[in-house]
């Protein structure tokens, strides 16, 4: 188990200033597009594979970092996984081609994975089932809040040092951070190590398959808020200064919803999660109703439209990630939690092509219309699924997970 002498909060705040690290590169790197494509003489399309290597690599290494988690604790993957992310963005400030910057950023992507994941499997055994959704919001509030703040300093940093320097200062950051997570996890008892049927063991847990069936609905929702507002509004007469404001407000709320939801998860002991989970999709499809119509309205109209849509559409993370992580036996819940997070992070990826032919093809109003019916579906899968997992009495707060 985590030692005694950390206290919870610090084992959380040390886990959100990586995650807000690792948000830095993956969410920052889009500011200075621009830049990068003039940089290394990029087309349109090299550019946007380079702006999600770091995306990709994370996916395709989670469930890896989770085994890693699980078998030789959160500690000593934290550790290596940010030693090799660090080193890689060091080794990309240093290339001249997209080539070898995108395989650098990939291999960055690849060593922070393991920060999601080794943080949420402190934080399942810091705290009990009454707060493991709050705390999982809070962590998962690092990521816009670590994407907002690097948006709004890479650019003087590229024009101070050029990227470079933006990568050199993310090196560091991810360092910095890194090493304070690790520092505050403290040491943990070795168990006995789980079975060959490990991933068997999660996927037919009491609920997951209808669990990642409502994360699949969610995560196509949230991607088509984030990547999409924009354009939705510019299309429909919002200045640019007023989309840009409006898109800050929906990482602001993602913050706040992410914080709000898990509290109100955690009541009843944890007992209320599954309905929680369902009230964020009842609200992001009334939000996306409303946005459909908002955006016509002007600015003043899509503002608050655009938050209630954001108050749900992308408060939902945590305590899906937590409702995964308690469904498998508690040994497992780092790698429960790998499993769903890269069932996320695919879908993600794979949606966003796909949403932007929707909306071509079927226009914004469908576009929007179409996502709050997805969230229904999602909100009524979520509604039907078991209020308690099997394991879930065994699931204390001191457990520790095998090294």
């Amino acid at each position: 188990m985590t030692s005694r002498s950390v206290p919870a909060r610090l084992v959380l705040a040390g886990a959100c200033a990586a995650q807000a690290a690792v948000s830095f590169v993956s969410f920052g790197l889009p500011a200075i597009g621009p830049e990068l494509r003039r940089s290394y003489g990029l087309s349109l399309a090299a550019l946007g594979a380079i702006l999600t290597a770091n995306l990709l690599g994370s996916g395709l290494a989670l469930i890896a970092s989770g085994v890693a988690a699980d078998r030789f604790g959160s500690r000593a993957a934290a550790a290596a996984g940010m030693l090799l992310s660090t080193g890689a963005l060091v080794v990309a400030a240093g290339t001249h081609d997209g080539t070898s910057l995108f395989a650098a950023l990939l291999v960055a992507g690849v060593g922070s994975a393991v920060v999601p994941v080794a943080g949420a499997a402190a934080l399942f055994r810091a705290y009990g089932p009454e707060r493991r959704g709050w705390a999982l919001g809070v962590r998962q509030m690092a990521v816009p809040l670590g994407g907002t703040i690097s948006a709004a300093i890479l650019p003087a940093l590229e024009s101070a040092g050029g990227v470079r320097l933006v990568l050199l200062v993310a090196a560091a950051t991810l360092f910095v951070c890194g090493a304070a997570f690790v520092a505050v996890l403290g040491r943990e008892t070795r168990v006995a190590s789980v079975g060959a049927n490990a991933f068997r063991t999660i996927i037919r847990a009491a609920g997951m398959q209808r669990l990642l069936v409502v994360a699949c609905c969610y995560v196509v929702v949230l991607q088509s808020l984030i990547t999409y507002a924009v354009p939705s509004l510019r299309a429909a007469g919002v200045s640019h200064a007023w989309a840009s404001a409006i898109y800050v407000a929906i990482n602001v709320a993602a913050m706040v919803a992410r914080v709000a939801w898990g509290r109100v998860a955690d009541r009843a002991a944890g007992g209320r999660r599954v309905r929680t989970l369902a009230e964020t999709g009842a609200v992001a499809a009334i939000g996306a109703a409303c946005f459909a119509a908002a955006v016509h309205g002007g600015a003043g109209v899509a503002l608050p439209a655009a938050v209630l849509f954001a108050f749900g559409a992308l408060g939902w993370n945590a305590i899906l990630y937590v409702s995964a992580g308690e469904r498998a036996p508690v040994a497992l819940a780092g790698r429960s939690f790998a499993v769903a997070a890269t069932v996320v992070f695919v879908v993600s990826a794979a949606c966003t092509p796909l949403l932007g032919a929707l909306a071509s093809r079927a226009g914004w109003d469908a576009f929007w219309l179409i996502s709050g019916a997805l969230a229904a579906v999602g909100a009524v899968v979520a509604a039907s699924l078991p209020r308690r997992a099997a394991v879930e009495a065994a699931d204390v707060a001191d457990v520790s997970l095998p090294l």
